[in-house]
């Protein structure tokens, strides 16, 4: 049997609000009005026993939801066309994920006597705003991708997820590090949870390809101590892949043919935006009030981490920075055998790495240096968040708020976990390091929400990738040509959320 490590991932993430590794088809806030305070916390959720199984343990976290019934309402979740399955399966098929999500639906259908539904639609983030300004009300909340997040907004069609009862964002299902994050002034127009499965889907991971590693003198276990030790750096990323160039064609020249230690895409793609989060860049944007905020990006810390960056992308002999332009030729570089490490979501192990006959695992992506507290990462943002559109009838946030947290809830216990261990175990093979290593990912997970505005942030997310590419590490340049502009923009920004 071929040894797949990553899998390992797949089939102990049910400890934490895992990726959620459906394949794609083709693509607290502090005082929440409806958290309980008595709430028990994750962390006061125990067992009686430790030997309870993973699922077992999440089953024992009650989502404090009331018994009631509906009287046979329709749930509706207006999403894009890709991502229905997130939220509905038609029938049975006995495939793991699609069953899980039609049992979960089953299970509230029958809990809360209503019947969940979906519309598709190609631009959900656009259709809202319509059907908002138009006062129609055919759905009850919109799940659209994270970046285009600006669009419903700015045009003030969202309902407050703050103000919607029943959804208790201390529960492990809510993603911490994205709704923290979108909070302002005390409002949060979109929220991200385990019922995107997308989100996890999209978590970035630093791959790497066992037996070329090994045929350099690192081994797996080699690679998981300098992780665990905390030193696992830029620097030291850059010392072992630097060493790794087999000219296989034997032109003298870096080229798709050849064997490098570090691949990565010469374009503007999202594969560079990791590094924010990797580096402790994030947040970029830090705001304590209307008046009172700091744009982040252009300071020391963002030097040393370009000039460390551009090393690697440039000047390192084991990097191909590939310029076919298309970013789906390092996953399938990767998958050839030609490539002993790159930065991947975790999707692509239903992907472009479903057939790759070497082993690999992967790897927390690098800190600044030893004094970063943390491994940190992010996520492609074509991941979903939801929204309440504002002509949702006020009496109807009981409804809406029940309904949705009952979905996150459910999504974490049985969707996840089926997926995990039924769809992925049987194909890979376990390593306790891999499991742990996971671990670190997932709780590193640091989604900056500026992601959601860039083009309203004269595209600051996106600084970092354009002077990667460009091999550019003046900083002060670039400040001293935007401070102006920027300044106006964040304080234009800000009027969607205190005005």
């Amino acid at each position: 049997m071929k040894k797949r490590l990553l899998s390992v991932i797949l089939a102990l993430l049910m400890i934490v609000p895992a990726l959620a590794a459906c394949s794609e088809k083709p693509a607290e806030p502090e005082n929440t009005p409806s958290a309980d305070p008595n709430t028990p916390s994750v962390e006061e959720v125990k067992p009686d026993t430790d030997e309870l199984s993973a699922l077992e343990q999440r089953q024992l976290i009650p989502d404090n939801l009331p018994d009631v019934k509906f009287d046979g309402r329709d749930y509706i979740v207006e999403t894009e066309n890709r991502k229905v399955y997130e939220i509905l399966s038609e029938e049975l098929t006995g495939e793991a994920c699609n069953d899980a999500v039609y049992n979960r639906n089953l299970l509230l259908e029958n809990r809360f006597d209503v019947h969940i539904g979906v519309i598709e639609h190609e631009t959900p983030y656009n259709e809202i705003v319509t059907a908002v300004t138009a006062g129609t009300h055919d759905y009850d909340i919109a799940g659209f991708i994270n970046f285009l997040t600006l669009t419903p907004v700015s045009a003030r069609v969202l309902y407050n997820w703050l103000d919607i009862p029943r959804v208790d964002l201390n529960q492990p299902w809510h993603n911490k590090l994205a709704n923290d994050g979108a909070t302002i002034n005390d409002r949060l127009y979109v929220i991200n949870s385990d019922l995107s499965i997308s989100t996890l889907l999209y978590t970035y991971g630093m791959f790497f390809n066992y037996n070329l590693m090994e045929q350099y003198g690192y081994s797996s276990a080699d690679l998981y101590d300098i992780v665990f030790e905390g030193k696992w750096t830029v620097d030291k990323m850059t010392e072992i892949t630097s060493g790794i160039w087999q000219d296989v064609n034997g032109d003298g020249k870096h080229d798709a043919g050849d064997i490098h230690g570090y691949a990565v895409i010469n374009g503007s793609i999202n594969t560079h935006d990791v590094w924010l989060a990797a580096l402790d860049l994030s947040p970029l944007l830090v705001i304590r009030a209307q008046d009172d905020y700091e744009v982040r990006f252009f300071g020391d810390r963002t030097v040393t981490a370009l000039e460390k960056v551009n090393y690697l992308y440039h000047n390192c002999e084991g990097t191909l920075f590939d310029g076919s332009g298309d970013w789906r030729n390092i996953p399938k570089y990767f998958s050839e055998g030609k490539v002993a490490m790159t930065q991947l979501y975790f999707g692509e192990t239903t992907e472009s790495l479903s057939e790759m006959q070497d082993t690999y695992g992967i790897l927390p992506l690098p800190k600044l240096d030893e004094t970063q507290d943390g491994y940190y990462t992010n996520c492609w943002d074509q991941f979903t968040v939801f929204a309440v559109p504002l002509t949702m009838p006020a009496d109807d946030g009981e409804f809406v708020g029940t309904i949705y947290e009952a979905l996150c809830a459910e999504s974490y216990k049985t969707v996840f976990p089926a997926y995990y261990d039924v769809a992925l175990k049987s194909r890979y093979s376990a390593e306790p390091a891999t499991a742990e290593i996971i671990d670190l990912i997932m709780a590193g997970r640091n989604l900056d929400f500026t992601f959601q505005f860039g083009s309203k942030l004269m595209d600051l997310p996106y600084l970092f990738r354009t002077m990667v590419v460009a091999n550019d590490n003046n900083v002060a340049s670039r400040y001293t040509k935007s401070k102006k502009a920027m300044n106006k923009n964040v304080e234009n920004f800000l009027k969607i959320f205190y005005e």
